[in-house]
């Protein structure tokens, strides 16, 4: 064994035996809210098993770097305890993939071209102390308990964290079209985003920052007509399947449990107007993207390809509209190590709004030195 990973061992047990779950603590004050409000918390082991046996030393220094960070802008935790991991694993970005289909579900995407990179993740979390009901014992959460926290994540890229519709159709040379997380303003001259859209966006509890190299982007929005190019043949495909199913599995069935014949039309010819009409919102948006000179702006779409019936084929994120992209095959540069960083998702969420850190958010929006983040990019 490495001596390295006899350390890390080591470590682990160490930081296993110190960071007691629920550990309990006698004090000579009762205990009340303005107690815990005031009371000191400290800085747990942090648990660092996680970090691949590949390239560790480096990646142990990287993850350090970015403690250091947070450490220094919240050197001790008032009414919890703070404590940390670090992984460092293999991934993979701008993969190629295809839809493979599956009965009586979506087709199931397999990956055809995997690029491998290595990822960073860094989590700092808040573990609250409370009364235990005992006037003069308080209890501390960790470790399922939690306050608020800190995700620092590198190249691997969350903000684009689902991918728009099953579907071939949903590809843009292999790789799949995904929903960006929804604008919510801005954090220290970065986009900041939001899991939720619209009017919600802002005031949501989490937020996401990407921090990428300067001039580059980790994905490349796809544009209108890249959307309509494949809305088109994407609903017409669905339509016509969820027809066929339906034709099918009427004759599997028991003749005397069979729709008759006048239901399954009525049913069918649903399905064809449904068809038929969100093919016309998408020839119109297309005519109206096309005359505005609009082709090639970015599509911010509504959630679901097949909610269109419903409103607009385009509208904005705050609106609740999302807006389509793919990861970017090119912007990892290939002659950099593996463990280097290459681009930044900083995820912060507050805690419970009753306890005393819920302020915890707000001390790393405004403090945290993003720029010194930014410098580790490419190093």
């Amino acid at each position: 064994m490495k001596p390295q990973l006899i350390i890390l061992f080591l470590l682990c047990i160490h930081a296993s035996a110190q960071n007691p779950h629920f550990p309990k603590v006698k004090i000579t004050a009762p205990c009340s809210e303005e107690f815990i409000k005031n009371y000191k918390g400290k800085w747990l082991i942090p648990d660092l098993s996680p970090i691949s046996v590949d390239f560790h030393d480096e990646a142990l220094k990287r993850l350090n770097a970015i403690n250091v960070f947070v450490r220094n802008i919240y050197p001790e935790p008032t009414g919890a305890d703070a404590g940390w991991i670090g992984e460092f694993a293999k991934t993979s970005f701008a993969d190629e993939v295809k839809f493979v289909p599956v009965k009586d579900r979506d087709p199931e995407e397999t990956k055809t071209k995997i690029n491998p990179v290595y990822r960073y993740n860094y989590t700092c979390g808040l573990s609250p102390w409370v009364c235990t009901g005992n006037p003069n014992e308080i209890m501390n959460m960790y470790p399922e308990g939690s306050s608020g926290f800190i995700d620092i994540n590198a190249n691997d890229l969350e903000i684009l964290n689902e991918i728009y519709a099953a579907g071939d159709e949903w590809r843009i040379d292999g790789r799949p079209i995904k929903r960006k997380l929804f604008a919510a303003g801005n954090w220290k001259g970065y986009e900041m985003m939001s899991s939720v859209g619209g009017y919600y966006a802002d005031p949501a509890s989490d937020h996401f920052v990407l921090i990428p190299r300067d001039g580059m982007l980790p994905y490349i929005p796809i544009t209108r007509k890249q959307f309509l190019d494949r809305a088109v043949p994407y609903v017409t495909r669905y339509y016509d399947e969820l027809t066929k199913k339906l034709v099918e599995g009427n004759d599997a069935m028991p003749a005397q449990f069979r729709a008759s014949k006048e239901e399954m039309d009525k049913q069918t010819a649903l399905y064809t107007k449904s068809k038929n009409d969100a093919l016309t919102k998408l020839r119109e948006a297309l005519d109206k993207t096309t005359r505005d000179g609009m082709l090639d702006a970015p599509a911010i779409v509504r959630i679901d390809p097949l909610l269109m019936n419903d409103g607009p084929v385009f509208q904005s994120e705050a609106e609740g509209g999302c807006m389509l992209a793919t990861e970017n095959p090119n912007y990892f540069r290939k002659e950099l190590p593996k463990y280097v960083p290459q681009f930044f998702v900083i995820h912060l969420m507050s805690g419970d709004p009753n306890h005393s850190n819920m302020n915890f958010k707000n001390i790393i929006e405004e403090n945290f030195p993003v720029e010194k983040l930014k410098a580790m990019i490419d190093k």
